[in-house]
């Protein structure tokens, strides 16, 4: 029998590893949100910022702990560089944790057979699968969250000191993935401890051991990026504005905020959510004394997870990821108690039509996913060229990772005071932006490209053109056919009017766009006193 179970837990423990591993490193990683942590990786990897590691505008990122960018790091570390699957695959590992722990806590609870099916049913959640396959740290969370609920089950409900110990060092652990998020655990659980055995019983709970394992795993990143943040000004824009203000603000009430704090735990549990109710419906009815506290435990988990991110001012169905692995385990029970005959083969029937149809879609959708960026051209245009690349109004993120390049976020004006100066840069702008802005004549448009769904163009100086600062008056570098002007030698104010007509036929430099005459640099087309003749 012992045997027979392991060779079964080996095959569907199989099956879940190839459902999650379908499709690995094939999705791009082209949102700013899937390659922040990749990009930080990158830095510690070039430039050793391990603790404090930066992005490309030189700043370090402290809104979140660095654990995902250390793990990718890590995973990046023997190939010397960080790809699309080595970024992908801490949370790739993290769900077949998550499976795994499943797995255990269904069997551990109930029975095996709950335990293989919730596994079965958590790696098919929509939700599971695709942040199985995303460089942000929330499945490293779901992973660290599912073991410590599976190590305070393991403590019978708190009544273990020692392996409550363990449970506080995840908690730690948790905490150093997301931040607050990662106190998740410890609400679960003193939640449950009071609904299960009373407010006294939660005294289990205190665990001065388990506190200082704490504070020694989550709490040195925090004085670190204190000290490095500027003390006070961290405080109020990381701990209180991100950590606290993000959650628990006073916006994001109206109806559509409203709507999303229940489509959006739905979606992540595709297609599963359709079983819930019935499972819940099974869950009332009155069952085995010896299984009452671990579905209360199950509720519990579902309730206070959802509740607390419900209440949250921002709203992300990455956020109700929690949910996932109880729910598997409700429905995992709900077909334990089915009757034996048949149940396996429906089941199987379901599961695979699930797989079949989610394959099918994954494999139709991620080069449409993919087509949504195009940086061909502007890769071709930028190459190695050591010249600096700014990105206006264009995820500068998805640029800096997908180009290996450092590219920071830079105004337009900002721009063209560098160019003003004689920096030979490119700028990424949007042609949202672009539409928005004086045209300065000196500056051409070399490429064209997307980026997350986003169209742009990539301006630089003409090779023509190029200004001196002169003590805050501009000296223009002209075209040699333009030399012999009157005015090719004078030394003009930045701001000053340009005639209309008077473009310069060696450079190429035309009239700016009507109306926009005074909020541009006067380069070298302006100062040409010839005009273009015949």
């Amino acid at each position: 029998m012992i045997a027979e179970r392991r060779r079964l837990f080996a095959l569907l423990a199989m099956l879940s590893i190839g459902v999650l591993s379908f499709d690995f490193g094939a999705r791009h990683l082209i949102t700013n949100d899937d390659t922040r942590f990749p990009v930080l990786a990158r830095d510690v990897l070039d430039n050793g910022h391990w603790l404090l590691p930066t992005l490309p505008d030189g700043l370090p990122h402290l809104a979140k702990p660095p654990l995902m960018a250390w793990l990718i790091a890590l995973a990046s570390w023997p190939g010397g560089v960080v790809t699309v699957r080595t970024a992908v695959l801490p949370s790739l590992l993290a769900a077949i944790g998550v499976a795994l722990l499943t797995w255990w806590l269904g069997a551990r609870l109930f029975n095996p057979s709950a335990g293989g099916v919730a596994m079965l049913v958590v790696v098919t959640m929509l939700g599971v699968h695709a942040h199985a396959h995303s460089a942000m740290p929330d499945m490293v969370q779901l992973c660290v969250l599912t073991a410590a609920m599976a190590v305070f089950a393991a403590s019978d409900w708190g009544r273990r000191p020692r392996r409550v110990t363990a449970f506080y060092g995840l908690i730690g652990l948790a905490s150093l993935s997301k931040g607050a998020a990662g106190l998740l655990p410890l609400a679960i659980a003193i939640v449950f401890t009071i609904a299960n055995d009373g407010a006294r019983a939660a005294k289990r709970l205190v665990s001065m051991p388990g506190w200082i394992i704490f504070v020694l795993i989550a709490v040195p990143w925090w004085v670190t990026a204190a000290m490095g943040g500027g003390g006070k000004r961290f405080v109020d824009a990381v701990v209180v504005r991100d950590q606290l203000a993000w959650y628990f603000g006073s916006r994001g009430w109206g109806w559509q905020a409203m709507a999303a704090r229940f489509s959006h735990p739905l979606a992540v549990m595709l297609p599963w959510c359709v079983a819930l109710p019935m499972a819940i419906r099974a869950a009332r009815r009155p069952v085995d004394s010896a299984q009452t506290a671990p579905l209360r435990f199950l509720f519990v988990w579902l309730a206070t997870v959802f509740a607390i991110i419900a209440i949250s001012n921002q709203q992300r169905e990455r956020y109700y990821l929690p949910l996932c692995p109880a729910a598997a385990l409700l429905v995992g029970w709900w077909y334990s108690t089915l009757p034996e005959r048949r149940r396996a083969w429906v089941f199987a029937t379901v599961w695979g039509t699930v797989v079949l149809v989610g394959g099918l879609a994954l494999t139709l959708d991620t080069p449409r996913y993919n087509a949504t960026t195009d940086l061909a051209q502007l890769g071709h245009v930028v190459g190695d060229a050591p010249a600096p690349i700014y990105a206006m109004d264009v995820p500068e993120l998805v640029l800096s990772f997908n180009l290996d390049r450092r590219i920071p976020a830079m105004k337009f004006s900002a721009f063209e005071t560098r160019v003003g100066h004689g920096d030979r840069a490119y700028l990424v702008i949007s042609d949202r932006a672009l539409a928005g802005v004086a045209t300065d004549p000196c500056l051409e448009p070399v490429a064209r490209g997307l980026a997350t769904r986003r169209a742009f163009t990539v301006l630089r100086p003409r090779p023509a053109c190029a200004e001196i600062d002169t003590g805050g008056r501009h000296q223009a570098a002209v075209a040699p056919e333009c030399a012999g002007s009157p005015a090719s030698s004078s030394t003009l104010p930045m701001r000053a009017a340009r005639l209309p007509g008077s473009g310069c036929r060696a450079c190429g430099a035309g009239d700016r766009t009507p109306g926009m005459t005074g909020r541009l640099p006067v380069l070298v087309a302006s100062i040409c006193s010839e005009p273009n003749k015949p």
